[in-house]
């Protein structure tokens, strides 16, 4: 379902929030009903903390292929505990 808003209002509400305008002051400066700029405002919160928690994914499998790594070369290196050749 589309919005009957433009997304260039709904990007100006946020900005004006993220100035740390109220969501009612914006509501009413910008003609809109106040539970459609709290649902804005709730929507870009999640967004912003699913894209950290993606970073934070991509990040975290970079490490664990380094370990992956190094387990591998160490394999490679010490003889397994208890191997007397």
């Amino acid at each position: 379902m589309s919005s009957p808003h433009p997304a260039a209002v709904r990007h100006h509400a946020l900005k004006l929030m993220a100035q740390g305008r109220s969501v009612k002051d914006v509501a009413q400066d910008l003609g809109l009903p106040e539970q459609t700029v709290y649902r804005w405002h709730r929507t870009s919160i999640s967004q912003s903390r699913l894209r950290q928690a993606h970073a934070r994914i991509e990040k975290l499998e970079g490490e664990i292929a380094v370990c992956r790594q190094v387990i591998n070369l160490m394999r490679e290196v010490v003889p397994p505990k208890g191997d007397t050749k």
